[in-house]
């Protein structure tokens, strides 16, 4: 029974909720939507519209749609609306509330100055019916205003000013003063007093020129430009159809801005003239209405220069294109040569004929392409002499798999001592880079080299010997593990010694590397102080490092020998400061 009973209050309870969702809940909805319907000023679809006309006395103002998205003023003048503009117009005015009936019948008019309004709006819409308002004066309270339907009675207020919905020709015309789109623009001609400053897009970089110079564009500039002259709107339309252009100085206009783009045959131009009451006349050629541009635009087309325009990076290029590095520096030359099959490696063929530090040219190519320049001095010079080009202090020359090549010369430095004068080979502009930023590009022989000293792989290692001239260190792998096998077995150290002696070793290099041997007395290499050997599977010797007594005068520096080599280095005693230090982990373990 008590089964039965909860049973039924379960279907109770699904019942109510079934009608609140189905029944209560939607008509409560259709409820406020009938209410706010029935306070609307005007019941209206936008997208329904398909003419607008303001009336304002013996005035009219008339725009007719153009498909979906486009308007087309027909009075007073012929000319595209302004679409935006149009459509928040229509947003506001279906969304628009009466607040107050204020008389239902009234038998005068003219206390709410709807007698004869002054403004009258009107749409017509697409299935032939009219709808509109009249509107009359300002409320006396402020902030309100009187409001008649079309074919209305009823006087109506509304929280608006009578401002809010007079909107003048100047408001609903289109005021574009160039429509392009700035990805399609591939040429932009900048004329001012007949001298020309062009940006030809080439690709996916520019390059801009004035008379006879030509350099690298800035796109980033260049784009910007772009995006101010078509944001630019129209100031004020000064004249429909003017019977000349003298007036306005745009018979022969000073300055004037062509773009060309890959969509249109004909180039956009705009002309500009004189100096208006509201900026500067201007026009286009596609029509004969004169109007004005304001002040900015005017600043913007007028006063930037070429250099304005340059591109002030560097060099731009990939890396797996570089084939060869050539620097010169204190009156020699490094040749760094790309290996062909193995991308990560670089040799250096002169002055040495050796291994390149690879992470110290990765290093060089990366500050390379994030150098700036920090300002152009001219934008052309016959005489290179005037920064000593013709014999730079520095150069970099860039040569790629095509065979194209890049060069910087750098002349001398400024006045400041903190820049150089400069030139790239691909183009004839001289601007100045920072000392750092040459500092950083510019590398010294010692960096440039590979000077790592011993070269084998870690996973072939399999035994190593440490004698520290007391006693003989041996170590021994066994699959993944190191194990002490002499002077007293141990299978307690810890593996990762093992690997950190390796890791020590791989890690070492040399200082220098000396012209000629200065004999076992100097070195001390035929009784070295550390002596490690490296041992594969095969008990083959992989490697042999011999270390000697300090250098003369150079404490910090010892001398170094591998076995397998002829050469004698230097070595920094930090290198066998780890070596001991892995040699006191052993000893502990006795």
């Amino acid at each position: 029974m008590r089964f039965k009973g909860t049973a039924v209050l379960a279907a109770v309870f699904i019942g109510i909720v079934f009608f609140y969702f189905q029944v209560d809940l939607p008509s409560e909805k259709r409820k406020k939507e009938e209410k706010d319907r029935s306070e609307k000023v005007i019941l209206f679809d936008s997208e329904n519209v398909k003419g607008i006309s303001f009336i304002k006395g013996e005035n009219t103002i008339t725009l007719k749609r153009l498909g979906a998205d486009g308007w087309q003023m027909t009075a007073p003048v012929n000319a595209n609306g302004d679409v935006p503009v149009v459509s928040d117009f229509l947003l506001f005015l279906k969304n628009l509330n009466f607040t107050r009936v204020v008389e239902e019948s009234p038998k005068d008019l003219s206390p709410f100055g709807l007698n004869t309004p002054s403004l009258k709006i009107i749409l017509s819409m697409e299935n032939g019916e009219t709808k509109g308002v009249r509107v009359g004066d300002d409320h006396p309270m402020g902030n309100k205003v009187y409001l008649a339907r079309l074919n209305g009675s009823r006087v109506l207020t509304a929280d608006i000013t009578k401002n809010r919905l007079d909107q003048e020709v100047h408001d609903l015309r289109d005021k574009t003063i160039l429509n392009f789109k700035t990805p399609q623009i591939t040429k932009v001609e900048l004329t001012r007093n007949e001298e020309t400053l062009s940006m030809k897009k080439k690709k996916a970089s520019w390059e801009v020129s004035e008379g006879k110079i030509a350099a690298k564009g800035n796109e980033s500039e260049i784009t910007n430009l772009l995006n101010t002259i078509q944001t630019a709107r129209i100031e004020q339309f000064v004249e429909e159809q003017p019977e000349e252009l003298t007036a306005y100085g745009l018979n022969n206009s000073k300055l004037r801005i062509k773009l060309t783009t890959s969509q249109k045959n004909e180039p956009l131009t705009l002309l500009i003239g004189k100096k208006s009451e509201h900026g500067f006349y201007a026009k286009t050629p596609l029509k004969e209405n004169i109007f004005s541009i304001n002040q900015s635009l005017f600043d913007t087309l007028n006063n930037r220069e070429l250099v304005d325009f340059f591109n002030k990076s560097l060099v731009d290029f990939n890396d797996d294109d570089l084939v060869k590095v050539t620097l010169r520096m204190d009156n020699s030359s490094v040749d760094l040569i790309r290996d062909e099959k193995d991308l990560q490696k670089w040799t250096m063929v002169k002055p040495l004929n050796m291994k390149a530090n690879t992470a110290t040219i990765n290093s060089l190519l990366f500050d390379l392409k994030n150098v700036r320049i920090v300002e152009f001095i001219t934008t052309h010079t016959k005489n290179s002499k005037t920064f000593n080009f013709e014999q730079p202090e520095k150069e970099i020359n860039l040569t790629y798999k095509n065979g194209k090549t890049w060069a910087l010369k750098l002349g001398n430095q400024t006045s400041t001592q903190d820049h150089y004068f400069s030139q790239r080979s691909d183009d004839e502009t001289v601007f100045t880079l920072q000392k750092s930023s040459v500092e950083s590009i510019f590398r010294s022989l010692h960096d440039l080299k590979d000077r790592t000293v011993l070269m084998f792989e870690d996973d072939l290692v399999k035994e190593i010997q440490i004698h520290d001239s007391k006693q003989t260190f041996t170590l021994k792998k066994s699959t993944d593990k190191w194990e002490l096998i002499s002077p007293k077995p141990s299978d307690s150290i810890q593996s990762f010694i093992g690997k950190d002696i390796l890791w020590t070793l791989n890690s070492i290099e040399f200082e220098s590397v000396l012209a000629r041997d200065p004999g076992n007395t100097l070195t001390g290499l035929t009784n070295p102080k550390i002596s490690v050997k490296l041992f594969d599977e095969k008990s083959t010797i992989l490697t042999h490092l011999l270390i000697g007594n300090p250098v003369a005068e150079l404490p910090e520096v010892h001398y170094l020998k591998v076995a397998e080599n002829s050469n004698v280095y230097t070595m920094k005693n930090r290198f066998i400061d780890e070596i001991l230090s892995n040699l006191k982990k052993l000893k502990e373990k006795l």
